[in-house]
């Protein structure tokens, strides 16, 4: 039987830094378990590494798979040199870092966890088919942190949530929805918006394909009640969907919206929920040849967003 999750999250991921994880003080002696290195300029500061122990690996694997385990611990796992990277220089709070023996024969990535290290943020090895398994890609960098996730809050009362948010209605494909947020950022949008049945924001494959963007917009659960209240606040909602002959092409859209704008997109097999569309104050639609009822949700997200962002 499957070990469940209790209230009150695992020790092994709490803040305290494990000893040997951060900046060694013996110039060259690691930490029993542990491997160290140095610059090759004679730095005498040196970063020490503990072998990741078989429960900490456990765990991790129930990060990358299971969205209660994300929930009872507050934290998520994000994968790849890129995203670690792009998080660390963020500021974003690294709970630690584990790496694979392979990833430690270059140099730069070295340099990297060294830095890390300097900032006391734990850091684990373990082996190439250790980390395999935890892997969610089929070719893996092997680097993973698990970082803390911030709290998704219900949409209410007033507050600034910016002139342009995007709405997600009840995407299930993970790519898809890592990718909107990707676009929404890169097209200038303020918030993002959840309504429906979502998958997890936090599901690896969203985080991987947001480029770990997912914690650079502000995120928003929304029900029709909130929607009913930024609409009285001024915000004009334009829904998208396949042509109809009430709905307008995308390259009007700008002349439809207001200074204060929703662009919703829906789910790939269902498009956005009769509840949102309901009140919607404009359809728009995305010309396509004949024979094609409509594009991927991504791709229309990401024209109607370029579009808008003119």
């Amino acid at each position: 039987m499957r070990k469940s999750f209790s209230k009150k999250p695992p020790t092994i991921f709490g803040p305290k830094v494990p000893a040997g994880c951060g900046r060694a003080q013996n110039h060259g002696t690691a930490a029993p378990g542990g491997k160290s290195w140095g610059s090759s300029n004679g730095d005498p500061e040196w970063t020490a590494m503990e072998k990741a122990s078989e429960t900490r690996l456990k765990r991790v694997r129930e990060l990358m798979r299971d969205k209660q385990a994300r929930d009872t611990t507050g934290l998520f796992p994000a994968e790849g040199l890129k995203i670690v990277r792009d998080m660390a220089a963020k500021g974003h709070a690294l709970d630690f870092v584990i790496v694979s023996s392979g990833f430690l024969r270059d140099i730069g990535n070295k340099s990297f966890l060294h830095d890390l290290g300097k900032r006391g943020i734990p850091l684990f090895e373990t082996g190439n088919k250790n980390f395999e398994r935890m892997s969610s890609l089929q070719h893996s960098q092997g680097i993973l942190a698990v970082a803390k996730k911030p709290h998704v809050p219900e949409l209410a009362g007033a507050g600034d949530k910016g002139a342009l948010l995007v709405l997600c209605d009840g995407i299930q494909d993970p790519g898809n929805l890592g990718a909107i947020v990707r676009t929404s950022i890169a097209f200038g949008a303020d918030s993002i918006l959840l309504t429906g049945e979502n998958v997890d924001v936090y599901n690896p494959k969203v985080v991987r394909a947001s480029s770990g963007m997912i914690l650079d917009i502000p995120l928003y659960r929304c029900n029709t009640a909130a929607l009913d209240y930024l609409r009285n606040e001024g915000y004009r909602l334009l829904v998208s969907r396949p042509r109809q002959r009430n709905s307008k092409d995308v390259t009007e859209l700008k002349g439809y919206s207001g200074p204060l704008s929703i662009l919703a997109f829906g789910s790939e097999g269902k498009g956005v929920s009769r509840e949102i569309s309901a009140k919607a104050d404009v359809f728009f639609h995305i010309p396509v040849h004949a024979g094609v009822e409509s594009l991927n949700v991504t791709a229309a997200a990401a024209i109607s967003l370029y579009l808008f962002a003119r």
